[in-house]
C-alpha cells in the first residue's frame, strides 16, 4: 500500500499553488480565451483503438500556461504516481477496509483474480444461452424479457449502459431500484411472468430496498407459476454466495463478484450481468476494450499528457482551490442520459468526505456537488441559475461528434448550442455593452464561470468504457490530492441502522404506522 499522505498545507507546493489561485481569481477568462494560441495550448487529445478518440478542451479554464506545470508538481508531492502504480498492481489502496481496489481488473483481458476470471466466462456463456433462446422458464417457454433488481452501482451502471448502446437487437429490460413499489408495480404490469428473468444484484446480498423488490417479484411470480418457478427465473449478483443459496438462487443462476471491486465500480464485473444480457456479448466485450485503452492512457503516458490527470487537477483547482461549490455535468448526446446520474454516484460517494484518509478536516477544500442534466433541458432550466445565479458553477460539457442518427443537421445545430452555452458561462455579457436598454442590469451576465468540453469521436461501446473508466481514474486523481479514501463510504451506512433499530422512532414515524 503506498504511504496515506501527510497534510497538504504542509507541503511547499500547495503554498504556491495558495498564491497562484489568488492571483488566478483577478483574471478575466474572456482575456485568457481572447489570447492568440488559447485553444492549442489548451486542448488535449487521446487517440484509441478501431478509430476512437476524446477530445479536451480547457481553454475555457481560469488557467494561463503556468497553472499546469503547479498543478502536476502538487500532484507529485501527492504521491499520484505511486499511487497510481499501487492501483494497478492491485495493493491495498482502501486502508479502511483493508482491500485492493480491483475494478481495473476486471475489465482486463485476462483478469488476474480467479474469482472475476471464472464469473466472466460464466456472464458471457450465459448471456449468449439466453439470448439465443436457451434459458427456459418453469413452463418451458424461453425468457425473453429482463427485470434489474438493484440500487446504486447494482442499478446506475447497467441502466447506462443499456440506454446508451442499445438498438433494435437489445433484449428489454426494465429497472427496479425503488422500495416503495411503484417502478416495481410497473415493470411487473410489462412482463409476463412465463418469460421473465429476474436479475437481483447486490453485493452484499442485504441492501433493504434490493431484498425488498426481489422478495415481491418472487411472491409475483410463484402466484402466476407456482413455488418452483424462482429457481428458473431468478438470476443474482452477490459476493456473499451463502445468502444468494439461503434466498433460493439455483446455483447455476448465481454470479460472484469480489469484495474489492466496489458496487459504483462494478459495472465491469459480473454485476453487469443486465447489460450482457440485454446487449449480447460482442457489445460488452468491447465495452470493456475501451476500459482497458484509458487505463493504458492513465497508467502509462507522463502525468501531465494524461486526461483523466488533467481532469483531476482541474477539478481541484476549481473545487479545492478556487472555491466552486457546483459542478454542471451537461450531455448533449439523448443516448447519454443516464450518465450525470451515474457519475453523481461515482464522484460524490468517492469524494464526499470532510476529513482525509487519517481523519484530519479538509478545511474548505472538499469537493464540489454534482448537478446533471442534458444540455438542451439544461438551456431552458438549470441555465438560467449557472449564467446569473450569485453563486457561481464549473461546468462539463460531454458531446459526441458523430450523431449517428438520421438528423444530423439537428445533432449539429446541437453542438452550436453547447458551444454557445460554453462562451456565455465564460464571457457573460457585460452591463457595459447593453447600457441603452432599460434592463441592463437584469439582463448582464457576470462571466467567468469555467468550463470543459469533452468530445467523443462517436457513442459506441469502446468510447463508453473508455469514457467511465476515465472518470474513475480522475476521481482517483482528486482523491490522492485531497488524502481521501475514494473506495469507502461510511456516511451512507448510519442511516441504514437506524432504520434497522426499532430504539430508533422518529415521532413521524409513529405518525405513519397508525
Amino acid at each position: 500500500m503506498p504511504p496515506i499522505p501527510g497534510d497538504i498545507a504542509s507541503l511547499p507546493e500547495w503554498d504556491v499553488l495558495l498564491r497562484h489561485a489568488g492571483q488566478a481569481r483577478e483574471w478575466r477568462l474572456g482575456d485568457l480565451l481572447d489570447a492568440p494560441g488559447r485553444f492549442e495550448d489548451f486542448f488535449l487529445r487521446s487517440d484509441g483503438p478501431a478509430g476512437a478518440g476524446m477530445l479536451l478542451d480547457y481553454s475555457r479554464q481560469r488557467l494561463n500556461g503556468e497553472t499546469p506545470g503547479l498543478l502536476k508538481a502538487l500532484a507529485e508531492a501527492r504521491g499520484l504516481e505511486a499511487a497510481r502504480a499501487a492501483l494497478f498492481a492491485g495493493e491495498v489502496v482502501n486502508p479502511s477496509e483493508n482491500r485492493a481496489a480491483l475494478h481495473p481488473d476486471a475489465r482486463s483481458a485476462n483478469p488476474a483474480n480467479a474469482v472475476l476470471a471464472e464469473q466472466r466466462e460464466r456472464t458471457g456463456a450465459f448471456a449468449r444461452r439466453f439470448r439465443a433462446g436457451e434459458v427456459l422458464g418453469a413452463k418451458g417457454a424461453p425468457l425473453k424479457r429482463i427485470v434489474n433488481i438493484g440500487i446504486g452501482g447494482s442499478d446506475l451502471g447497467v441502466r447506462l449502459l443499456c440506454s446508451a448502446l442499445g438498438d433494435e437487437n437489445s433484449r428489454p429490460v426494465d429497472f427496479v431500484t425503488e422500495m416503495d413499489g411503484v417502478e416495481l408495480e410497473r415493470a411487473l404490469s410489462r412482463n409476463d411472468p412465463a418469460e421473465t428473468l429476474f436479475v437481483v444484484c447486490s453485493k452484499s446480498f442485504s441492501t433493504a430496498e434490493t431484498l425488498a423488490n426481489a422478495y415481491s417479484a418472487r411472491h409475483w411470480l410463484t402466484a402466476a407459476l407456482g413455488e418452483d418457478a424462482p429457481a428458473r427465473h431468478f438470476a443474482a449478483v452477490s459476493a456473499n454466495a451463502g445468502a444468494m443459496t439461503a434466498w433460493g438462487i439455483a446455483r447455476e443462476m448465481a454470479f460472484l463478484m469480489p469484495d474489492a471491486v466496489g458496487g459504483r465500480y462494478s459495472v465491469w464485473s459480473a454485476a453487469g450481468l443486465s447489460a450482457w444480457l440485454a446487449l449480447g456479448s460482442a457489445c460488452m466485450n468491447k465495452f470493456l476494450e475501451g476500459g482497458r485503452w484509458m487505463d493504458r492512457h492513465f497508467n502509462e503516458v507522463p502525468l501531465e499528457a494524461g486526461m483523466p490527470v488533467l481532469m483531476g487537477l482541474l477539478a481541484f483547482w476549481n473545487q479545492s482551490m478556487l472555491g466552486c461549490s457546483t459542478q454542471l455535468l451537461l450531455t448533449y448526446d439523448t443516448r447519454l442520459k443516464g450518465l450525470p446520474a451515474y457519475l453523481r454516484q461515482l464522484e460524490m460517494e468517492s469524494l464526499g468526505k470532510s476529513v482525509d484518509a487519517q481523519g484530519r478536516p479538509l478545511e474548505g477544500r472538499g469537493v464540489a456537488a454534482l448537478l446533471g442534466v442534458t444540455g438542451s433541458s439544461a438551456q431552458h432550466s438549470i441555465m438560467q441559475w449557472a449564467q446569473q445565479g450569485a453563486r457561481a458553477p464549473c461546468a462539463e460539457f460531454i458531446a459526441v461528434r458523430d450523431g449517428d442518427g438520421a438528423y444530423p443537421r439537428m445533432h449539429a445545430e446541437a453542438l452550436r448550442q453547447m458551444l454557445a452555452q460554453a462562451d456565455a458561462l465564460a464571457r457573460g455579457l457585460p452591463q457595459s455593452a447593453i447600457a441603452s436598454d432599460p434592463l441592463a442590469a437584469q439582463k448582464a451576465l457576470p462571466g467567468g464561470r469555467p468550463s470543459n468540453i469533452l468530445l467523443l469521436e462517436r457513442l459506441d461501446p469502446r468510447h463508453l468504457g473508455a469514457l467511465i473508466a476515465l472518470y474513475e481514474h480522475k476521481v482517483f486523481v482528486q482523491a490522492t490530492l485531497l488524502g481521501v479514501n475514494p473506495f469507502d463510504q461510511w456516511g451512507v451506512e448510519h442511516a441504514k441502522r437506524l432504520a434497522a433499530d426499532p430504539r430508533s422512532r422518529p415521532p413521524l414515524a409513529k405518525l405513519l404506522d397508525d
